[in-house]
């Protein structure tokens, strides 16, 4: 039975790494550290070793440098699992000490799985054509079968592989980088110049993989959007390297693999990281992101921000007399009216319980945030119907310029909320400009 090595010196990551291989069809192998995997790695011939990069004693890097300079260890294809080396520095380091593959954790099961079978499958061709050619060293026949065999792996694997020229025409594709794209057969995208820059959405994409690629002679894990034949847009992650043969001609070599669905997932969740869950509109953090941005651009271009902190009147009166769930319906429908007042250009977000924030950019002069001010408070004079009972809450609008009120977004809403409560402290008004109204909190 074929061996695999897992090496980590956490017995936690070992019996869960050994739990999603158990049904793989090979033995798995267990080392609690470098200088048990080289001692194993002498006594066995293993078909791929699962390699941790932090570890005492002797890290994966060193490790994997020591396996290269054993006879049974100097072909064995080693995948590095790490947590926290992701960066490119620590990607070149592990692709120079002889790794073919990174994952990081979480590992996905799917993924380690298909790359596992990927290469026990090319282990057992290996170890059949290492028989056969040992048998066979000058029959032409045993070299058509291997390369027969090797074509098989390469029309079978599930993930695209490819070979093409820097300017991006394909010399080689197997079926499934056709399915990926759209084709009906590899044939269909072989020798179609510049090919490979057609099929990215971002014409920027191949200028950036190409300079990746030329600067490293190699690209990890590099994602880009895709384009099928039928126009349809799709996400891949892409692994390749630069080949330079010794006659100066250069092919680029890859595997490509569609990660739509993980991505789509990552884009969901990065759009929830950034959304109030009770109205919908941006959250706080959110909002002082485009503040920050916001600044950055005003300082530039000498314009004028503006921030308006709106707090609800009476609020706690309707939760008081009609439940925390008539507050929470208010709250949503005080937002969807904001929303539809303000520009797309601006940003509306809810600060923290009955407090809202408007952020606006590239201000001609102060009468614009003004006039928005109006605005938003008419909207708000139209009572609210929630469970049959008609709601009238009012509004106070505070409101902060840069550059006059503050330099930082800090400043500059704590100000807002400070011309806010100066507001209500007056009467009779319901907003004011810091200038005006601001007051010691």
């Amino acid at each position: 039975m074929q061996k695999v090595l897992i090496v980590d010196d956490s017995q936690t990551n070992l019996t869960l790494l050994d739990h999603m291989l158990r049904r793989q069809g090979c033995e798995i192998v267990q080392a609690r550290g470098g200088h048990e995997a080289l001692t194993l790695a002498g006594e066995h011939e293993f078909a791929l070793i699962l390699l941790d990069i932090q570890m005492p004693g002797m890290n994966g890097y060193e490790t994997a440098m020591h396996l290269k300079q054993l006879p049974r260890g100097r072909h064995v294809p080693i995948i590095f699992i790490t947590a926290i080396y992701q960066d490119e520095e620590n990607v070149r380091m592990g692709y120079e000490t002889g790794a073919v593959d990174y994952l990081f954790r979480p590992v996905n099961v799917q993924t380690l799985t298909s790359k596992v079978q990927v290469f026990l499958q090319m282990h057992r061709q290996k170890v059949l054509l290492e028989r056969e050619i040992e048998s066979r060293v000058q029959s032409e026949r045993s070299l058509r079968q291997a390369e027969e065999k090797y074509r098989s792996i390469f029309e079978r694997a599930v993930e695209g592989i490819f070979q093409c020229t820097p300017d991006g025409t394909f010399t080689e594709v197997n079926p499934a980088m056709a399915r990926l794209f759209g084709f009906d057969d590899p044939a269909g995208m072989i020798g179609v110049g510049g090919l490979r820059r057609q099929l990215m959405v971002e014409s920027d994409d191949m200028n950036r993989y190409m300079g990746i690629l030329r600067r490293d002679g190699y690209v990890s894990s590099f994602e880009f959007s895709g384009r099928r034949r039928n126009g349809d847009t799709f996400w891949c992650s892409e692994s390749s390297r630069l080949v330079t043969f010794d006659n100066g001609t250069e092919l680029v070599e890859g595997v490509l693999e569609d990660v739509t669905r993980r991505k789509q997932t990552e884009l969901e969740l990065k759009h929830l990281a950034t959304i109030d869950s009770l109205t919908g509109v941006y959250n706080r953090h959110l909002f002082f992101d485009r503040l920050e941005h916001a600044l950055v651009t005003a300082k530039r271009t000498d314009s004028i921000v503006a921030v308006l902190f709106i707090d609800l009147d009476e609020f706690k009166r309707v939760n008081d007399t009609y439940g925390h769930h008539a507050g929470d319906e208010l709250l949503r429908m005080v937002a969807g009216r904001l929303q539809k007042r303000v520009r797309e250009a601006d940003t509306l977000a809810r600060l923290g319980g009955d407090e809202f924030g408007v952020l606006l950019e590239c201000l001609d002069d102060q009468n614009g945030a003004l006039t928005v001010a109006q605005s938003l408070l008419e909207v708000m004079t139209t009572p609210y119907v929630i469970t049959g009972e008609h709601i009238r809450v009012g509004a106070t609008v505070g409101i902060s310029f840069f550059p006059d009120d503050g330099k930082d977004g800090v400043s500059l809403i704590s100000r807002a909320d400070s011309a806010m409560y100066g507001v209500k402290r007056r009467g009779g008004v319901r907003f004011g400009t810091f200038r005006e109204c601001g007051v010691p909190r």
